[in-house]
C-alpha cells in the first residue's frame, strides 16, 4: 500500500520546531521556595508544598506537605499577583510549572511584560490560545486613531497535559533609557523556549500589557506571577546578563547541514510510517519506525526490542540526513517537543517477579514485519516462544492520547511471561490504573477493571511497572501514553 506524505523544505535559521542544546551560560540563582519569604503582594493566594498532581481530566488535587513547590490557594481574590523581592534588568529565566484543567497564569517580566502560560491540552483552541503567547495588549490613540496590538502566538503548541511538569526557559533583554529617564531602546524576548522548543525568537515590546501591574516601564522590576486559576511553579531560577554575555544566554541558532536545506516530513491528511534509524546516548538504533498522524501526534518504535521509545507532538520529523549524502547518517530527528523511552524490551520471560529485565531481547524473540490497517496505520507482529503477538497504536481522545493494543493469539508462552509497559526514576498509581512515570514527564493510563494484575516495582533503584501474560484477557493488552 502506497503511503502519501509531503517533504516540507523550511530554511533552517527559520525552523521553530527544533530541540537543540544550550552552550555555556550565567550561574543561576534560585529562589528558594522553603517559604515565601522571596516573595511580596498578596502571598495569602500561595502556599509551599512538598509535591503536587492535578488529575487531567477532572478537577482533582493530590498534594503533599513539605517543601519546594509553590502552590495556588483558591480563593475570591486568586487573580492578585505575586512578585519575587528580587528585581532584574537583563535576565536568563527558566523554572518548571504544572497546571490543572482549563488553568491559565501570567507570568510578567519586570512585572509589565506578560508571558500566558495556558492549559493548551484540555482546550484545544487556535494557537493564538495556545501555551506560551506574549501579551501585547495595549490600546493607544494614535494621530486620533486606537491602535490595538494583538498577542503573539508561539510557533507550535508543545503545551502538556495538566498534572505534568512543564519548562519555561527565557531570555529577557530590558529597556534602556537615558540619563534623562527618555526611553532608547524597548524591552526584547530575545528566546522563549517552551518544554525544550524555541517558541519565540527576538520580539520587540514596545509596550506594556495591558493587564499588567506596572503600568510605565523602568529599568528594573520584579517577575510577577498572576494567576485565576490552580497551578504550581518549582526550581525557578535566574540569571543577569550584561551586553557582552549575552550570545552566552541564547540556544544556538540550527545550521544547515552540509549547506542544505532541511527535509521536514509532514503528514498531511493520511498516517506516516517512515522506516529509520533513531540515535540514543551517541548509539545508533537501526530497526526503527516513526509513525506521524495528521493530528501532530507522533511515536517512534525500536523494532529490535518492541518498544516505543519516542513520544512527541507537533511538527514530525527532520529527514535530512536520510537523503544527504546518500542517507550515510540515516537519522530521523523527531521535532517538536520529545519525550524519549527506555528502549529496553517491552516483554522478557522472568523466572519471577523479582528477576532483573534483560537489555536486550531474549532470543525467543522475532519481529515479523508488518501491514497496515484500514486507515494506513501499522500493525507490528513479533513472535516470541511460540506466541504470536500484534501490536497496534492509534490516536484517541481528540489526537491528544496515544492507545496501544497488544494480542496474542494464545499464551503458550507459560506464566513467566512478562511485559513492562514503563520505567523511570519515579513511577507513582495517582488511582486505579493511572500512572506518572518518571517524576511527572508522562501519564500511563490502563483499565483498572479489565488489566488487573499490574506490578510497580522498584529494582536496583529504578522503578518499574510490569503485568504476567497469565493476568490478560482474551482481548489482550491495551494501555494509553498521555502527555
Amino acid at each position: 500500500m502506497k503511503i502519501n506524505y509531503l517533504f516540507n523544505v523550511i530554511v533552517f535559521s527559520c525552523c521553530a520546531f527544533l530541540t537543540v542544546q544550550i552552550q555555556a551560560q550565567p550561574a543561576y540563582q534560585e529562589i528558594g521556595l522553603t517559604d515565601k519569604t522571596a516573595f511580596t503582594g498578596n502571598t495569602a493566594n500561595w502556599k509551599i508544598a512538598g509535591d503536587i498532581w492535578y488529575n487531567p481530566f477532572r478537577s482533582k488535587l493530590k498534594e503533599e506537605a513539605g517543601a519546594g513547590v509553590l502552590v495556588t490557594v483558591s480563593s475570591a481574590n486568586s487573580q492578585a499577583p505575586l512578585f519575587t523581592k528580587m528585581e532584574h534588568g537583563n535576565m536568563l529565566l527558566e523554572f518548571d510549572f504544572m497546571l490543572a484543567p482549563h488553568a491559565s497564569v501570567t507570568v510578567y517580566l519586570q512585572g509589565r511584560y506578560g508571558i500566558r502560560l495556558t492549559d493548551s491540552w484540555t482546550n484545544k483552541n487556535s494557537i493564538e490560545q495556545a501555551c506560551g503567547a506574549i501579551l501585547n495588549e495595549n490600546f493607544k490613540s494614535v494621530a486620533g486613531e486606537i491602535r490595538r496590538a494583538l498577542n503573539i502566538p508561539p510557533r507550535s503548541n508543545v503545551a502538556r497535559a495538566p498534572g505534568l511538569w512543564q519548562h519555561l526557559r527565557v531570555v529577557f533583554q530590558a529597556p534602556q533609557f537615558d540619563a534623562n529617564g527618555n526611553k532608547k531602546s524597548n524591552a526584547r524576548l530575545l528566546q522563549v523556549a517552551l518544554n525544550g522548543v524555541l517558541i519565540h525568537e527576538d520580539i520587540m515590546l514596545p509596550d506594556i500589557a495591558s493587564n499588567a501591574p506596572f503600568k510605565s516601564e523602568s529599568k528594573t522590576g520584579p517577575i510577577a506571577f498572576s494567576t485565576d486559576n490552580r497551578m504550581a511553579f518549582k526550581d525557578i531560577r535566574y540569571a543577569f546578563f550584561g551586553d557582552s554575555e549575552r550570545e552566552k544566554t541564547l540556544m544556538p541558532v540550527p545550521v544547515p547541514i552540509n549547506g542544505k536545506i532541511p527535509l521536514v516530513v509532514t503528514p498531511v491528511n493520511k498516517t506516516i510510517m517512515q522506516r529509520c534509524f533513531l540515535g540514543e546516548n551517541d548509539q545508533k538504533m537501526t530497526v526503527c519506525a516513526v509513525i506521524g498522524e495528521p493530528g501532530q501526534i507522533h511515536y517512534g518504535i525500536n523494532l529490535e526490542q518492541g518498544s516505543i521509545i519516542r513520544l512527541w507532538k507537533g511538527d514530525f520529523i527532520d529527514a535530512t540526513t536520510m537523503w544527504e549524502s546518500r542517507g550515510a547518517v540515516q537519522l530521523a530527528r523527531p521535532l517538536g517537543s520529545v519525550i524519549s523511552l527506555p528502549s529496553e524490551p517491552l516483554f522478557a520471560q522472568l523466572a519471577n517477579d523479582q528477576a532483573p529485565w534483560p537489555e536486550l531481547m531474549q532470543q525467543e524473540y522475532k519481529f515479523k514485519g508488518y501491514f497496515l490497517d484500514k486507515q494506513g496505520r501499522p500493525v507490528f507482529n513479533y513472535a516470541f516462544n511460540g506466541l504470536q503477538i500484534s501490536d497496534h497504536t492509534v490516536p484517541s481522545d481528540n489526537d491528544r492520547v496515544l492507545t496501544r493494543t497488544l494480542q496474542f493469539d494464545n499464551n503458550a508462552a507459560g506464566d513467566n511471561l512478562w511485559i513492562r509497559l514503563a520505567a523511570g526514576d519515579k513511577i507513582e498509581e495517582l488511582e486505579d490504573g493511572l500512572y506518572t512515570i518518571n517524576n511527572k514527564s508522562y501519564y500511563l493510563r490502563l483499565d483498572a477493571k479489565k488489566q488487573r494484575g499490574a506490578i510497580l516495582r522498584n529494582i536496583n533503584g529504578r522503578e518499574e511497572l510490569l503485568i504476567p501474560a497469565s493476568a490478560l484477557s482474551a482481548q489482550g493488552l491495551t494501555w494509553s501514553y498521555i502527555w
